[in-house]
């Protein structure tokens, strides 16, 4: 007998079953998400963005070296104030900053100016330089020394949007200003800050051995709208000061010119027997000119908050600063001043 082989039906095949690996990292997916925008958020900076942050507050009595003259303790402190730069701004520091006011986020190029930053920390060191040179000179002029003299006012760096930009070279040197001698930067600055924002001025620069005129429209300066500039930062040439005094002024990597006016009193106070502190914890800022007049700076915000967390009693600001700083302030006094004379006024009780 034949056997016969029985054929039955097999059931219809399923879906095949499930990759277990694949469904167990399947609800991990969005944490892991998640975790990763975090990471993005609170690690990856955006290059185009910056911090501002209050910086730390320095005793200026600490940083003045006098010899050659009696010098004076004070009972109190003159603080300078700064501004931390934070070049890593992340997405998280934004949202910090709507919390914190005393931080503010601002494009890197408001910061920098356009230039590299090495090359805008170097001239920030040069500003803060001439700062204390023009410090030593108001504060020493104020006390009856000598004042300086030179053979001009030489040509550091030129800003190319502004009217001295397709017209004057660096190494230039400025000898005269509408007709009158320049002998210092701050002669330079003094005439040309005498005619009114929009008008010429005729400049008479020594360039390879020869002399040139130039005229040249004013604009209005950034950092004081209500004069004049033709944007150039200057050094002085054959420069010669010698009122008898050695000072130096300890600065370190601080950069800038907004210490100034700190600078200028500190020195003041030192040579003079009255306390000019009072024995106050005394904070300030702004820039010095050379008739002492002392100008607007950026970052008040951040100073403020600074000057607050040393325990100034009193913050000194540039009259055009003056409004944020009061704003800015909590239980600190917020005092203005528009020259040297104001503040010392002020300290003195004279106002």
């Amino acid at each position: 007998m034949q056997s016969q082989t029985e054929i039955q039906d097999q059931p219809p095949q399923g879906p095949p079953p499930p990759n277990d690996a694949r469904s167990r990292w399947r609800p991990l997916v969005p944490v892991l998400l998640l975790v990763l925008l975090f990471l993005v958020a609170t690690r990856v900076p955006i290059p185009i963005f910056y911090a501002l942050e209050p910086g730390p507050a320095r005793d200026v009595e600490d940083l003045v070296e006098v010899s050659g003259e009696r010098t004076y303790s004070s009972d109190g402190s003159l603080f300078l104030t700064t501004v931390r730069v934070d070049t890593e701004v992340t997405a998280a520091d934004w949202f910090r900053t709507a919390v914190d006011p005393a931080k503010r986020i601002v494009s890197r190029d408001e910061v920098t100016g356009g230039m590299p930053l090495e090359e805008q920390k170097e001239r920030q060191l040069r500003e803060m330089e001439a700062s204390k040179e023009q410090a030593r000179i108001v504060a020493l002029s104020a006390l009856g020394y000598p004042s300086p003299e030179g053979d001009g006012a030489e040509i550091e760096s030129v800003d190319e949007g502004a009217p001295a930009g397709s017209v004057l070279l660096e190494e230039d040197v400025i000898v005269e200003v509408n007709d009158e001698p320049v002998e210092t930067t701050c002669d330079a600055s003094e005439r040309i800050g005498e005619v009114e924002p929009g008008e010429q001025v005729e400049l008479v620069v020594e360039r390879d051995g020869a002399r040139e005129s130039f005229t040249l429209n004013t604009a209005r300066n950034p950092e004081d709208p209500d004069k004049a500039y033709v944007g150039v930062l200057m050094t002085n040439k054959g420069f010669e000061y010698d009122p008898g005094v050695e000072v130096k002024f300890d600065t370190e990597n601080i950069g800038g010119p907004s210490a100034g006016l700190m600078f200028t009193l500190a020195l003041y106070d030192q040579l003079t027997p009255d306390d000019l502190t009072g024995g106050r914890e005394i904070a300030g800022t702004g820039t010095v000119g050379c008739g002492g007049e002392v100008g607007a700076i950026g970052g008040i915000e951040q100073k403020v908050a600074g000057a607050q967390a040393e325990g100034a009693e009193v913050f000194l600001a540039p009259s055009g600063n003056f409004d944020q700083a009061l704003a800015a302030a909590d239980d600190m006094r917020v005092v203005e001043v528009a020259n040297f004379s104001d503040a010392l006024d002020y300290l003195e009780g004279r106002e």
